[in-house]
């Protein structure tokens, strides 16, 4: 049989992969026979593992130490790992969502990621429309640090000059900037090695932070009123399978790419045929709710 996937043997890393999609996207790579590394907060329990790494996304020593550990080939690499920003404040979201995953690509990445290998992040429905020339224009000014330190400033300086952002805002203006980072980033992975760089923008998803996103969207009557033409949620390995595609062989033309996996619910709203909720910038919301 044709190992069309292309991920025997292969060298793969995934962020996230402790619970939710990071967690069955690892279980399918596994029995896809490729060699798992595994970075989340706790130990990943998905067998079969190569590796599982105790990692804190949110600290960059943490990332250090995570990748002495890891080979310096690596095949394929997924960026799950996320936060929602209920429980977390504007700057931890932004550090865990977008700040620690440029850093991880410029420090790392960049150099160990094979020759046609495949880069796949995690981002968001919630951010969307990044490419907006006005929300474009907001986000494109905190992703061009080139430095943890100096990301982290333009994140603080953001905060402090509005006056304290939510971390539920953060949240969607971490999805935004990876977006457009993403988008950025393809020619220069093209040139670099003709690898290949995309997003997964997943609609709201049955994982380990749903109570917080439903919290967020105001219930689960909120949630369950508004399911889209599939009439159900998504289930994590809904998310992982997606991923597996973009990872992999049956993708090696698709770079670029930002995969919205939400069964036609973002294509309503392009159409006219649903209200489009994704259209504001963040200075904009801030602006309403001080007047």
């Amino acid at each position: 049989m044709t190992d069309y996937l292309g991920y025997s043997g292969k060298t793969c890393v995934v962020t996230g992969a402790a619970s939710g999609m990071g967690k069955a996207l690892a279980e399918i790579l596994v029995d896809q026979g490729a060699e798992v590394h595994a970075l989340d907060r706790v130990e990943s329990p998905v067998e079969g593992l190569t590796a599982s790494i105790v990692t804190n996304l949110g600290d960059k020593d943490s990332i250090d130490a995570a990748f002495a550990q890891l080979p310096k080939s690596i095949d394929r690499f997924f960026g799950v790992a996320g936060v929602s920003g209920v429980h977390t404040d504007f700057l931890e979201t932004v550090t865990i969502n977008f700040i620690a995953n440029k850093y991880i690509a410029d420090t790392y990445l960049v150099d160990r990621v094979v020759a046609e290998g495949s880069l796949t992040f995690v981002t968001s429905n919630g951010g969307l429309r990044w490419d907006r020339p006005d929300v474009r224009e907001e986000t494109a000014a905190l992703i061009h640090g080139t430095s943890w330190d100096e990301l982290l400033g333009l994140a603080k300086g953001i905060d402090a000059e509005l006056g304290g952002i939510p971390g539920s805002l953060g949240y969607i203006l971490s999805k935004r900037m990876l977006n457009l980072w993403v988008a950025e980033e393809a020619v220069k992975f093209a040139d670099l090695r003709k690898i290949r760089i995309n997003a997964l923008l997943p609609a709201m998803t049955i994982s380990g932070m749903f109570d917080e996103f439903a919290e967020m969207k105001g219930g689960r009557e909120a949630v369950d009123a508004d399911l889209g033409p599939a009439g159900r949620l998504a289930e994590s390995v809904d998310m992982a399978r997606a991923l597996v595609f973009l990872g992999g062989d049956l993708a090696s033309y698709v770079s670029g790419a930002h995969l919205s996996v939400d069964f036609g619910m973002n294509s309503m709203a392009l159409a006219g045929l649903a209200p489009d909720r994704t259209t504001w910038t963040l200075r904009g919301v801030l602006s309403k709710q001080s007047a």
